[in-house]
């Protein structure tokens, strides 16, 4: 590879396709993943080059070059907020590559260690948005069957990307599936003991274990080889993650023994309620301290429940937790004053406001309602046409006009297909209005 004329005569490469090279970001077997910056799209990205040599070889070269095609096939297929994004594949006889999603700060490995663990509730975040990850892939027909902290990238507090489709199984391809690979310990009791192919059952199986991990700081099970663990997996219960780890909430607990509970029937049936449990725990964390803020858990649930919201598919929710900001205030607050100039348009998430023009009541508005809406689509910013008030003590979603109009052009189109109708209904409520 070193006559490639984008190498430079150190033998460092310069560029992979349009792409340049900053730097390495690690090497295995099989491949090396440099750090690229795509110059069309002004974005940094990770490049899995495979190496020619490894899909040579006669047993394993099967299994690799299936696994890289198996992501290849993917590119620009599994768009979601919680799924590294696979943007571009090359696959030629000498030199194939994969152009990914950067996600800078790592995997999850470092935060399985007892020194380094996470908050119990921030576990149950990121199991969350796997969950809705895992579950957006199973509506595509994919089974992941690598689930593992190395395969789950995190570039803040909880926000995450699950990565490494290169085992999946893709109900919706012909393409041959290998069998007998994965992670063991991370593999459920059936998979393990040859009864049952891959399904969403075991990917959830292996969810919990990675939360298993995360909570206690060592695996449900430990063994010195390979044939050990899997009797230990096949034949016996783990201990709950709380006898390694005081202080984990009992509902927490629950959800990690049914998630690797041995029998796949006791297991959760589908991520759904895997989903809702999570998100159960965290209510009654935050009833417990008021003062805690709610996590994306709980707003994307909050959301979706919404009546606004109703029609935005799961990754444009995603995208307005993103610019939305969220906000607690006592009963008998100003919001909005009349003759204010502002464009910012707001949504109730919990509670009730007056609107008010001098010294008339106009209406009042409750959970799922918008606000603000007519300075937004007047494209600038111009007088508020009332005053806003809450009447109890409310929860207000606020989003800027520059963050809205920033937004992807669906989640764009979205809210102003929202506020249109509201604007029609209230235009109808108004004609309904005896005539003073």
């Amino acid at each position: 590879m070193t006559s490639h004329p984008d190498i430079d005569t150190q033998g460092i490469r310069k560029k992979i396709g349009r792409f340049h090279i900053i730097g390495e970001l690690g090497d295995g077997a099989t491949s090396k993943v440099f750090l690229g910056e795509d110059p069309f799209a002004n974005r940094k990205v990770a490049i899995k080059v495979i190496f020619a040599a490894a899909l040579k070889s006669s047993e394993e070269g099967v299994i690799y070059k299936n696994m890289f095609l198996n992501e290849a096939a993917l590119a620009g297929k599994l768009v979601h907020p919680h799924i590294a994004q696979i943007y571009d594949a090359v696959v030629e006889e000498q030199f194939s590559y994969i152009v990914m999603e950067y996600v800078e700060g790592g995997t999850l490995e470092k935060f399985c260690k007892v020194e380094n663990l996470l908050d119990p509730l921030e576990v149950a975040e990121i199991a969350f948005k796997c969950v809705r990850a895992l579950s957006f892939a199973q509506s595509k027909g994919l089974t992941h069957r690598d689930i593992k902290p190395g395969n789950i990238l995190r570039s803040a507090r909880a926000d995450i990307k699950l990565a490494d489709f290169g085992l999946a199984i893709d109900r919706t391809s012909d393409r041959t599936v290998v069998a007998g690979v994965g992670s063991p310990a991370y593999m459920a009791p059936e998979l393990l003991a040859g009864l049952v192919e891959a399904s969403y059952k075991t990917d959830i199986y292996a969810l919990g274990v990675v939360m298993y991990h995360l909570l206690a700081g060592r695996l449900p099970f430990l063994a010195p080889n390979t044939a050990s663990m899997t009797y230990q997996i096949v034949h016996t219960d783990p201990e709950p993650p709380s006898t390694h780890r005081p202080g984990i909430l009992p509902e927490i607990d629950a959800i990690v023994m049914r998630a690797v509970a041995r029998d796949a029937a006791s297991r959760y049936q589908n991520w759904e309620q895997f989903g809702q449990d999570l998100v159960h725990s965290w209510k009654q964390e935050l009833q417990l301290q008021e003062d805690r803020e709610a996590p994306d858990t709980v707003r994307f649930i909050t959301l979706r429940s919404l009546s606004f919201f109703k029609d935005f598919p799961e990754e444009e929710l995603w995208e307005v937790l993103r610019i939305g900001k969220w906000a607690k205030f006592p009963a008998g607050t100003v919001l909005i004053k009349e003759d204010d100039i502002g464009d910012s348009c707001f949504v109730i998430i919990g509670g009730f406001v007056h609107v008010t023009r001098g010294k008339h009541k106009l209406n009042v508005l409750t959970i799922g309602d918008c606000f603000g809406e007519m300075s937004y689509l007047a494209q600038r910013g111009s007088p508020r046409s009332a005053t806003v008030t809450t009447a109890t003590d409310c929860v207000v979603m606020k989003i800027s006009a520059p963050d809205l109009r920033g937004a992807s052009a669906y989640c764009r189109a979205l809210f102003d297909q929202q506020f249109v109708r509201v604007l029609i209904d209230r235009l109808e409520a108004a004609n309904r209005q005896p005539e003073a």
